[in-house]
């Protein structure tokens, strides 16, 4: 009997024992086929992204749907500019108007005696619809002369039924030539017609055009001028 039942236990044993291993196999089969699943369905890039012709990010091929999903969410990247290939910034001279205003006494002026006085300075009707004084040599143009009665242009069919409240004589620098030169030419015109046509001269704030004012004017623009030769300087040294 004694032998007996060590042979039933023996047998117990081994089918408890092949229970579980048989229960491990089974456990493990599973959890490798969970894992391959889980493997299959993260995305996986077969290679690294490049940069096409329009400059957006392009994914290689997805090797199934979910990962052509997450290839669809991707923002378009643009490509970082290196600090070599960025333009450097060249250095600027601010914009600078002068301006003489030209009022006259009687309170208006006809438009043709304006224009034939512009004209025999030597002003042209130019674009714009204004006067402007061009340099001989070049071309370029020196100053210009607007009108003070809106829109500000001289229109030449309707001079006789148009008076006008008086001019503006003005450059823009830096332009072309010398700032220094234009502004003499400028101011030499305006005296010349303020007296032909009785008219007084104000700057740009309304104060008299004296000859402390035009001095103090003229320095600016010579203090401008050397301000734009050491910007082209600097430039051409960068260049």
């Amino acid at each position: 009997m004694a032998e007996l039942r060590w042979v039933l236990l023996g047998l117990g044993v081994l089918v408890v024992v092949g229970i579980y291993l048989w229960g491990r196999g089974v456990f493990r089969r599973n959890r490798l086929e969970r894992a391959a699943a889980r493997r299959r369905a993260e995305p996986h890039i077969s290679s690294a992204p490049e940069f096409g012709e329009d400059d957006r990010l392009i994914l290689p091929q997805a090797e199934d749907t979910e990962t052509a999903a997450v290839a669809e969410s991707v923002e378009p990247v643009e490509p970082a500019q290196s600090a070599a290939e960025a333009p450097e910034k060249q250095p600027q001279v601010p914009e600078k108007i002068v301006t003489i205003r030209f009022i006259p006494k009687a309170g208006e002026i006809g438009g043709e005696e304006a224009v034939q006085a512009l004209r025999g300075a030597g002003l042209a009707h130019g674009r714009y619809g204004i006067f402007h004084l061009h340099d001989e040599g070049s071309g370029d143009e020196l100053f210009s002369v607007a009108s003070l009665t809106e829109p500000g242009t001289f229109d030449l069919t309707q001079l006789a039924t148009s008076p006008i409240a008086g001019m503006s004589f003005f450059i823009v620098l830096p332009g072309t030539g010398d700032p220094v030169s234009r502004f003499d030419a400028m101011v030499q015109a305006a005296r010349m017609l303020a007296i032909e046509l009785d008219a007084e001269l104000f700057d740009d704030r309304g104060s008299s055009w004296s000859i402390q004012r035009e001095r103090y004017v003229r320095e600016e623009i010579i203090r401008y001028r050397h301000q734009l030769m050491q910007t082209e300087v600097a430039g051409n040294a960068r260049g």
